[in-house]
């Protein structure tokens, strides 16, 4: 005798495969969009659009008792070269301290390019932000007050695309423009890793757009 399936059971088992094949596609959504970004994250870390701006904004990194930690150091000794060859006459630097006792990425980056010669009038200090986007959303007041529409960002490659998108979002013309010297080599194991996190965080930022 063939015992029938009740309807409930049934039901059922079609809502757990209907859930099941949904998570499967937004899977495989998510896996195809990340693959998609991290091809326009390295296609962006590759191309330098240095072109004369109203400023050039340094993205902050870490410093360590007041002084830049290499890959830091890398960004601003580039846009101290771009300010020499005369791309803008503003040189913009960002970045918050994680603690009240400590001087800020800001700070440090403006000390640092003073002692390399460029003057303390060329340098706007903006020592705000505990990551990209509270920092370029800090510095957007400041830029508009002495009407810089076009701004030339200074970083790490890999970490260019998603600035930019950033910046385009708060109003400005956004160009790129990687520190060559980074300790971060370009097609090392280091960087690659770094493109898969910028991925999920361009991602995360486009989700929520914050």
């Amino acid at each position: 005798m063939v015992r029938s399936v009740p309807a409930s059971h049934r039901i059922r088992s079609r809502a757990r495969l209907l859930i099941t094949g949904l998570f499967g596609l937004g899977a495989l959504a998510t896996g195809a969009t990340l693959l998609v970004l991290g091809l326009a994250i390295e296609t962006q870390a590759r191309n330098d659009e240095r072109a004369p701006a109203d400023a050039i904004l340094v993205l902050g990194a870490a410093q360590y008792n007041g002084r830049p930690t290499r890959a830091f150091r890398a960004r601003l000794d580039h846009a101290a070269a771009l300010y020499r060859q005369g791309y803008a006459r503003t040189l913009v630097l960002v970045g918050g301290t994680a603690a009240p006792s400590e001087p800020s990425e800001a700070e440090v980056g403006a000390r640092y390019l003073e002692q390399l010669g460029i003057p303390a009038d060329a340098l706007l200090v903006v020592p705000e932000g505990r990551n990209t986007w509270q920092s370029l959303q800090a510095a957007a007041r400041p830029l508009r007050a002495i009407g810089a529409r076009r701004v030339l960002l200074v970083s790490d490659g890999f970490h260019l695309f998603r600035s930019k998108l950033m910046a385009n979002d708060l109003g400005f013309q956004a160009l790129g423009s990687p520190a060559p010297n980074s300790p971060i080599r370009q097609g090392s194991l280091l960087e690659r890793w770094y493109m898969i996190r910028e991925a999920v965080a361009t991602l995360a930022y486009l989700i929520g757009r914050r």
